[in-house]
Order: structure tokens, then sequence, then C-alpha cells
């Protein structure tokens, strides 16, 4: 059996994190659109060798409905350099094959707090949970991420694992990102299961293979 390592978050070599839905709609589209996704990410992570890509995290919602996609860049600039030269041949490639994927939009994130349990969970789960603080002020946004850090640092839900809080570029958006082995019960969170990971050049610090045309990891 695989194990599928989850992304550390805290890494700090990623100068932004980029975080984006697919829906899909069915769970059948969801693991097809997944594994484009990551197939695609792998390819070109080993032609082109980009050294600002750290690593790709595919996860596929509980419902079957939505795969969301957690990137860690070493910069934005890199990142947006990249994706002009190559996501629009990428992405004309996986709607071919998956027509109808709709996409909301990616959001640039920055980490404003990380939450160690003092009882730690698993954090070798395959299962996150992911809650947003959707189009707030910016002022809105700080202050729900450091509120949701105080609450989870004073109670925890049972089986988290480190917890890492966002907030968006602009400032406008708070996001959760926390392992869990319990996913029932974390109020407004959206479970997510780890489909597969693609390791970029410079992704040895996080104990991940880097891309060489093998590395996209897949339950």
């Amino acid at each position: 059996m695989t194990t599928l390592q989850l992304p550390d978050l805290a890494r700090p070599d990623a100068g932004t994190t980029l975080i984006s839905e697919w829906i899909v709609d069915t769970p059948e589209r969801q693991d097809r659109a997944g594994r484009a996704l990551l197939g695609e990410w792998d390819e070109l992570s080993a032609r082109f060798r980009p050294e600002a890509f750290l690593r790709l995290s595919c996860f596929a919602s509980a419902d079957g409905r939505v795969l969301l996609s957690v990137a860690q860049w070493a910069s934005d600039e890199a990142h947006l350099a990249f994706v002009r030269e190559h996501r629009a041949e990428m992405v004309g490639r996986i709607d071919r094959e998956i027509p109808g994927i709709r996409r909301p939009g990616l959001v640039r994130y920055r980490l404003a707090h990380t939450v160690v349990p003092d009882s730690v969970g698993d954090d070798t789960t395959d299962v996150i949970v992911v809650a947003r603080a959707e189009s707030e002020p910016a002022s809105h946004a700080a202050r729900w991420a450091e509120a949701t850090a105080d609450r989870l640092r004073a109670a925890p839900h049972p089986g988290m694992g480190s917890a890492h809080v966002f907030v968006s570029e602009n400032g406008a958006r708070g996001l959760l990102y926390a392992p869990v082995t319990q996913a029932n019960g974390v109020a407004g969170a959206r479970p997510y299961r780890l489909l597969g990971t693609v390791a970029g050049p410079g992704a040895v610090a996080d104990g991940a293979r880097p891309a060489d045309g093998g590395s996209a990891r897949r339950a």
C-alpha cells in the first residue's frame, strides 16, 4: 500500500501557497480529473525543472464533487511566469479529456498561524479539513485567522494534527487547513482525502522525491 505524505505548509522556503478548487460534480470525474492534473504537473515539472516549484498536492472532497489543489512555490512571481507559459496548454489537454470542469479561481495565501496541539493528532493521515472565511474585508479576515488559531489552541478538535491558518495575499479571505483522523464534527469545515502529490525540483527539503517522470503518487 502506498503511503501518501501531506505537504508541510509551514516550510520556510514556501513564499506563497496557492489554493484552488475544480468543481467536477461526480466521483468518477473527480478521479479522472485528479489523475490528469497530477500527470500534467509531473510531466511539466520533470521537463522544465522550475526551481521555484516546491510541491503540488491534489485532494478529493468526500462528496465526490470537488478537487482541491494546494501548490507551494518559492514566490508568486516565479509561479506567474511559469503558468503564463504553460497553463493554457495544460488546462486545454485536461478539458479535452474531461470537459465541463468549473474553476472558481485560484487564491494566493500567506501563512498566518500554525497551531500544534499539546496532544498532537496523526499528521500522517491522508485526510484534511478546510474551512474558509470568504470575501471579508482585510481586517475581518485577519481577525478571523487570529480567532481561529486561538480557538484551536484552547480547544483542539480530537484527532487534529498541526493546523495552519492562512490569510489571502489581498487580505480578503481566511482559510484553515488541518489534518484530521475524525473529520466529522469540525464545524464549517469540508473534508478532503489526498489523491496524490508532485514534488518539484526544490522539494527535497520536505522529504518528497523530486519530479523525474515518476514522482506523482496516487491512491
